[in-house]
């Protein structure tokens, strides 16, 4: 029995192969795309990398149901295209928001409280599922029915910034309309295109066949066979993701949208993708793909920003029909108190304007000198502050002709308004001046030294979009609560600007006013 067991052994052995010393079976090749993890979005907060090299926009507006997030550059020859379009996002919105609505949309502040604060775009927020968006406060209109725009910074290096913004609506019945687009400048140039401008026309055929493989291969596939992309319908698809590029590590990275499906993973029994997946596509690929601005996109990854920072905030053009603004103003000083003012405003990259004496111009030039560096506007208060109307038209000439002069000399700015002291003028005082007088609709009444809680209230609770807000530089209440009354006024969504802005940029040049028209 043994032996008739070892003979077959012996029978079955010679009918083997004969083997090859040190084969191994074939390896695959690397693939060329491959999926990967998704692109954490950049910090837009200011000590992230662009810093001030960022002008945020926030538009809440309950009216038309609207809150809106975008990131503009500062303002400049090269900045100006991809600021509009930015912009523009916003602007379409609002018009789409007030055809649903059959409001008028008319800028408003918010109620204290609303946290409109932080005006940043939110690092995840274009990812989010748009209902969860939709519902949260921060992002999301109220009660949810409406649109959300939200961005995030998905470049930063050397002269290049890209920007994803998501528009989201919805009505009582659910998400109507889930759009974003990712736009890409170089500062330096002002060539500013969508996201899919960065590749050449040829670039999604191309890209087809890796792409392909890489499914084909996470579906188990055996096969050498070369990939089959397939019809119009998968290059369409492979186009669109182009439109989602970001800059990586690796190189560039796109989104393929759930649906992806080819003739050679039908073949394969895999079904149609059902979830976004990244795709990784190695520097040494995209640069024989991609177009002269996408070369500088890739290239920009890992490099420090360079691009320009924001000029100081009074010296920007604010469009005050679109955000709700008002004017702080600080009348009598400069004094010891002031420094402590500009401090508070520096921080919080706000604007006011100062109504300063001329008796106090010299003692206090280089506070009147720090405030036109740091981009605050410096306005005529007389010479001393007399009861104007019981002066001579000689008199009341010369306490705003001085005054004017000593202003200027140490500030640099040309004076072309001024504050009436006690808000008390008349025709023939106006005539005398020979300037517009700028006055105030919202009296804080800081000179009665109020608890420092009232003073906050009053300054904070009462303006309206337009609004001038009186205030005092040289009393203590108001230089202890300046930083409250900042961050209060920001909490309700108003932009903080100086007179100038407040009136589109040109000061009245005659009569009296007390608001922005």
């Amino acid at each position: 029995m043994v032996a008739a067991f070892a003979a077959a052994v012996l029978a079955l052995s010679a009918c083997a192969p004969a083997s090859q010393e040190g084969w191994e079976p074939p390896a695959w090749a690397p693939e060329v795309v491959h999926a990967t993890d998704p692109v954490p979005e950049i910090s837009a907060a200011a000590d992230g990398p662009l810093g001030a090299g960022i002008v945020p926009l926030r538009v809440r507006n309950d009216a038309v149901g609207l809150q809106a997030r975008v990131a503009l550059l500062p303002a400049g020859a090269t900045t100006d295209a991809f600021n509009a379009q930015v912009e523009q996002f916003v602007r379409g919105a609002i018009a789409d928001r007030v055809v649903a609505s059959g409001t008028a949309f008319v800028p408003a502040p918010s109620a204290v409280g609303s946290g409109l604060g932080d005006r940043r775009c939110a690092s995840g927020s274009t990812r989010r599922p748009a209902a969860e968006l939709l519902a949260d406060p921060a992002f999301g209109p109220v009660g949810g029915s409406g649109t959300a725009v939200v961005c995030g910074i998905v470049a930063a290096g050397g002269t290049i910034v890209g920007e994803r913004v998501r528009v989201v609506s919805a009505d009582p019945a659910g998400v109507r309309f889930d759009a974003t687009t990712t736009l890409y400048t170089d500062v330096a140039t002002g060539e500013t295109a969508a996201a899919d401008g960065l590749w050449t026309e040829d670039a999604a055929a191309a890209l087809g066949a890796h792409i392909v493989e890489a499914l084909r291969r996470d579906a188990g596939a055996l096969s050498h066979r070369p990939v089959v992309v397939g019809d119009e319908t998968q290059i369409a698809a492979i186009q669109a993701a182009l439109g989602s590029t970001v800059p990586s590590d690796e190189g560039l990275v796109i989104t393929l949208a759930p649906g992806f499906t080819a003739p050679d993973l039908a073949g394969l029994g895999a079904p149609a993708t059902t979830e976004p997946i990244e795709f990784a596509i190695p520097a040494e690929v995209a640069a024989d793909l991609v177009s002269p601005l996408g070369a500088r996109v890739l290239a920009s990854s890992g490099q420090p920003y360079t691009g320009p920072v924001a000029a100081p905030a009074g010296t920007r053009a604010v469009d005050c029909d679109l955000v709700p603004c008002v004017a702080l103003t600080y009348d009598d000083g400069p004094s010891s108190y002031t420094p402590g003012i500009l401090d508070e405003l520096a921080a919080r990259d706000a604007a006011a304007t100062f109504f300063a004496m001329g008796q106090n111009a010299q003692g206090y030039a280089d506070t009147l000198a720090r405030m036109t560096r740091e981009g605050h506007e410096v306005e005529g208060h007389t010479w001393n502050h007399p009861h104007l109307p019981q002066l001579t038209d000689a008199q009341v000439t010369a306490q705003v002709v001085d005054s004017t002069r000593a202003l200027e000399a140490v500030s640099g700015q040309d004076i072309t308004v001024f504050r009436p002291p006690y808000g008390e003028f008349t025709p023939r005082v106006l005539a005398a001046a020979g300037m517009p007088a700028i006055l105030w609709d919202i009296d804080t009444l800081d000179w009665q030294g109020p608890a420092d809680d009232v003073l906050i209230a009053r300054a904070v609770e009462q303006p309206r979009a337009g609004s001038i807000v009186l205030l005092h530089d040289v009393h203590a209440v108001t230089a202890r609560t300046a930083g409250a009354v900042l961050d209060g006024l920001f909490d309700r969504g108003f932009q903080l600007v100086t007179v100038r802005q407040l009136f589109g940029g040109e000061l009245p040049t005659s009569g009296s006013w007390r608001r922005a028209p």
